[in-house]
């Protein structure tokens, strides 16, 4: 059932034996076993990966359920300690920008919760030394299932620190962007990350990009915090510098480009209807809610219409 489960969630035998730590031959035997009890196929063998047949789809359903409440009975059959503590891993930019100034509000509302934080490069990282992580993934690989659940997708905006500006003020002109730095994430960046698509978005042909190459997300905006130039920023990452005042929308009009990953809270297999994880999720994504529903980057509540 837990081999069935994995493959079901990835569609992928080899990606469901990484997960569970054994050959993909052996999940394979592992299925084909569960089809010969059930006397139906369960799976549709594709080259590359598989899909449920309807009989695996009605499986799929039931067995989250069951597997949620079999974690449940954990903590009352293993008698946990009241305390429990939940090794939370995620990327230094978004814990710096976002994640880590909020940690002490969900500690003082969950003080039964201990969280510890790791923070992560890859998710190949995580996967063996925290309980739950926040990926920022693809959308393809960000649908919700019994281990994981996404968070939201964030907006690309071009930011800067007020003095780079005149008067402080947003650009009007889109053509103004380029006399200015351009910090640039990466040497190689592509789509929204690139400047080169964002002249492209806003008209400008023929422009060039000039500016720092950090290649941390984190460090594009400390140098644009400090002034060294407009970097393309997360909404997320800098809803909290945009409210009080260390940056600014660049530009008056700016398009709204969507980025083409997503942030998902993603826990281990085994931690499935665990308590302490679902409360947590439920808090990120609670926070990231909150977060999505602020006034967007650029946004004068004085001068707004009401």
């Amino acid at each position: 059932m837990v081999a069935f489960d994995a493959v079901a969630r990835h569609r992928s035998f080899t990606r469901a034996a990484e997960e569970l730590g054994v050959t993909q031959s052996a999940v394979s035997h592992q299925i084909r076993r569960l089809e010969t009890f059930y006397g139906t196929p369960l799976l549709r063998r594709l080259n590359p990966g598989v899909e449920l047949s309807a009989e695996g789809t009605m499986l799929r359903a039931e067995l989250a359920i069951l597997l949620d409440t079999i974690a449940g009975l954990e903590p009352r059959l293993r008698r946990r300690a009241d305390r429990r503590t939940v090794r939370l891993g995620a990327g230094t930019a978004l814990a710096a920008w976002w994640l880590v100034r909020r940690l002490p509000s969900f500690q003082a509302a969950h003080p039964e919760i201990n969280v510890e934080f790791e923070p992560i490069g890859t998710e190949q990282d995580a996967a063996s030394s925290v309980d739950l992580r926040i990926v920022w993934t693809s959308l393809a690989e960000a649908r919700p299932n019994s281990t994981q659940l996404p968070l939201f997708q964030e907006r690309v905006v071009p930011v800067c620190a007020p003095r780079l500006l005149p008067e402080g003020r947003p650009l009007t002109d889109p053509a103004d962007l380029v006399e200015l730095p351009l910090i640039q994430k990466g040497a190689d960046p592509a789509g929204e990350w690139s400047w080169e698509f964002w002249f492209k978005t806003l008209g400008l042909s023929g422009a060039c990009s000039r500016g720092p190459v950090l290649r941390d997300m984190g460090l594009c905006l400390t140098s644009a915090v400090e002034g060294g130039g407009v970097a393309l920023g997360r909404s997320l990452l800098i809803a909290d510098a945009v409210a009080d005042g260390r940056l600014v929308q660049a530009l008056v009009a700016t398009p709204h480009v969507s980025s083409s990953k997503v942030h998902v809270a993603r826990w281990r297999p085994e931690l499935i209807g665990d308590r302490a994880i679902r409360t947590l999720v439920n808090w990120l994504a609670r926070e990231t809610s909150v977060t999505v529903t602020a006034p967007e980057p650029g946004y004068d509540a004085q001068n707004a219409d009401l």
